[in-house]
Formats: structure tokens, C-alpha cells, sequence
């Protein structure tokens, strides 16, 4: 007598499932994207080799809409020029180190450190 209300229900249950499984799969995506383009950032910033305040500076001019457009496109663009003329004007010519011996750390050396801890 209630089988069709019955079916209803199961219909019901299966379709919350599946939207529970959407859900799941959705912030899964959700979380690899925002890694992904946390990761991107990082590659980009080390590319640039700019110091902290370097980066402070640069999107200090993002915020407020001082740097250069690209072609148009509303996307914001520098150049390895603009980005050495900001480091010369703003921060002096680079000086060389005294000490050479760290002048040449690099990411097997941080190894080498964290394994010394």
C-alpha cells in the first residue's frame, strides 16, 4: 500500500549519498587546487630571487594597483628589467658577501643542516 512512498524514501536516500559524495570530492578538489597554487606562488616568489621585503614591497604595489597591466588582459605583469630596476633604485646594488663559504648554500646544504639538528 505505501510502496510508492517507500521507493520515494530510497530514491531520496540514494540522491542525499550521492550529493555527500559530491561534497566530498568537491572539497577534496577544493583543498588540491589551494595546494597547487600555494606551491605555484612559492615557485614563482624563489624564481624571482627577491629578499622579503622585496616581496613585502611588491604586493604592497599589487594592493594598491601601482604595477603594470599585461597586455590588457587585467593580469598583473613583471618583468625580470622591472623587477632588477626596483631592486637597484629601491634597495642599492647588491652587495657581494665577505664570507663565500654561504654565499653557495643551497637546498642539499639545508638538508645537511635539518639532518644536524
Amino acid at each position: 500500500m505505501y510502496e510508492k512512498l517507500d521507493k520515494i524514501r530510497g530514491d531520496l536516500a540514494k540522491a542525499k549519498l550521492r550529493r555527500d559524495e559530491a561534497d566530498a570530492k568537491v572539497k577534496a578538489l577544493e583543498d588540491k587546487l589551494k595546494e597547487a597554487e600555494n606551491s605555484q606562488v612559492l615557485a614563482d616568489v624563489s624564481a624571482l630571487k627577491l629578499t622579503p621585503e622585496q616581496v613585502a614591497q611588491f604586493l604592497q604595489l599589487a594592493a594598491s594597483g601601482q604595477l603594470p597591466l599585461n597586455n590588457g588582459t587585467g593580469q598583473f605583469g613583471v618583468t625580470p628589467q622591472m623587477t632588477n630596476q626596483a631592486t637597484k633604485a629601491d634597495y642599492g646594488p647588491r652587495v657581494e658577501s665577505e664570507n663565500k663559504e654561504h654565499d653557495d648554500f643551497d637546498e642539499e646544504d639545508m638538508e645537511d643542516y635539518e639532518d644536524e639538528k
